[in-house]
């Protein structure tokens, strides 16, 4: 038996994620020098707040040498701050510090419209459609 690939979802989706992520990441790795793993830390902490490296892996999907990799150059660049955990010692937490906070936004500004301008493909109704879709399967999984 074979796989047609154009027709097997796992495969359709992964290549849309890899080529959504590519041309977005366009955006900030031209106007603000940032990789993918640091755009993708710095998200989750504007999303969720004070964070820690694992907690991190799960928010943004990604393994935890290349998580602490983000966070050790962000914290070099100057863009989030670190402090250990106060009940247990052993866990650094992360946070945006005011200049990471301020890159986060002008990210998501530039975000949205990169976001925008992808959406026109689609009606309103496409797009809620859309996002229904990959939230059931999300939890289907």
């Amino acid at each position: 038996m074979e796989i047609d690939l154009e027709q097997f979802l796992p495969y359709q989706l992964n290549q849309m994620a890899n080529l959504i992520s590519d041309d977005f990441a366009r955006v900030y790795q031209q106007k603000y020098n940032l990789t993918i793993p640091q755009w993708r830390v710095l998200a989750n902490l504007a999303q969720y707040g004070k964070s820690n490296a694992k907690d991190l892996c799960t928010q943004a999907n990604m393994d935890k040498s290349t998580v602490s990799r983000a966070i050790k150059s962000l914290l070099q660049r100057g863009y989030v701050e670190a402090q250990l955990n106060q009940q247990d010692k052993r866990v650094t937490q992360v946070m945006l510090n005011e200049p990471g906070n301020a890159i986060y936004k002008l990210i998501a500004r530039d975000a949205q419209n990169w976001e925008a301008q992808l959406a026109e493909k689609f009606s309103k109704q496409q797009q809620v459609q859309l996002l229904n879709l990959l939230k059931e399967l999300k939890e289907a999984l």
